[in-house]
């Protein structure tokens, strides 16, 4: 009785276990995002399922364009094929990890390595800082907090709608009691991350919201008092002028109410 030959692989380092994961994301993702998925088993640590790159990288191995690999990877996250933990600067390297019931091999811990964290924790600190309504130094405890959304395995993506959710609602408490106390801590965004965590709202929405975001934060800032003169200040003292005397600013006319749907806590 002669026995099988056993099967041997040409080039054994790029083989990949494609079983009933990969049949499944067939079934379940478009051709882009299954390309991309194809392209993250065939390139990811085998040990970790996870692989660091940046949005430029990926585009460029897959000939496709920036926003059409971010669209497949948010399609990915959304259908719970990988987490992705990338900043929106495109050259930034970032970490995208193949959830488990989509990678077939027993891995080990992943890696959380120093230079993902500080890369992680310095975009939020940009998105965080960027916004009119916040006033904050960006604390050790905000840092605390960025680094426990870092292991928590949070994307960057879901940090950035948070805010930009929670921002807006800022605003339209204020445009509704001209209440314009701003907004001090990272923590003050925590309920509205768990709010983003647990729904999956289509793309269009978070655009809507961004351009909803710009015209409030103009509105505020052009309503905002002139900072008065100060000795501190040389460029701020002028000399008289005979017979002139400074008077005051006109008052603004309040903005009218936004809509009360969007209105939460100031």
């Amino acid at each position: 009785m002669s026995h099988p030959t056993p099967l041997l692989l040409k080039t054994p380092r790029a083989w990949f276990a494609a079983g009933q994961p990969i049949e499944k994301a067939i079934h379940l993702l478009s051709d882009g995002a299954f390309k991309l998925f194809v392209y993250l088993c065939l390139q990811a640590r085998r040990d970790t399922g996870t692989l660091e790159t940046s949005q430029n990288q990926l585009a460029q191995n897959l000939h496709k364009s920036r926003r059409s690999v971010g669209a497949y990877l948010q399609q990915l996250q959304q259908a719970g094929v990988c987490r992705a933990q990338m900043t929106q600067n495109p050259h930034a390297q970032g970490v995208i990890e193949i959830t488990e019931d989509y990678w077939p091999s027993q891995r080990s811990p992943l890696e959380l390595t120093p230079e993902a964290e500080s890369t992680y924790v310095a975009e939020v600190k940009k998105q965080f800082l960027a916004r009119a309504c916040v006033h904050s130094s960006f604390s050790v405890a905000d840092e605390r907090l960025a680094r426990q959304w870092f292991e928590q395995g949070i994307p960057v993506e879901q940090i950035e709608h948070t805010l930009l959710l929670g921002c807006v609602r800022k605003y339209v408490a204020w445009r509704n009691s001209q209440n314009r106390t701003p907004i001090a801590s990272l923590r003050y965004f925590e309920s509205t991350l768990e709010e983003v965590s647990a729904q999956k709202v289509d793309p269009p929405y978070w655009n809507y919201m961004r351009a909803r975001l710009e015209r409030l934060e103009r509105l505020w800032l052009e309503s905002r008092p002139p900072q008065p003169r100060t000795l501190d200040n040389p460029a701020s003292r002028q000399p008289p002028v005979a017979g002139v005397r400074d008077s005051p600013s006109p008052s603004q006319t309040p903005p009218a109410p936004a809509h009360r749907s969007l209105q939460r806590r100031s």
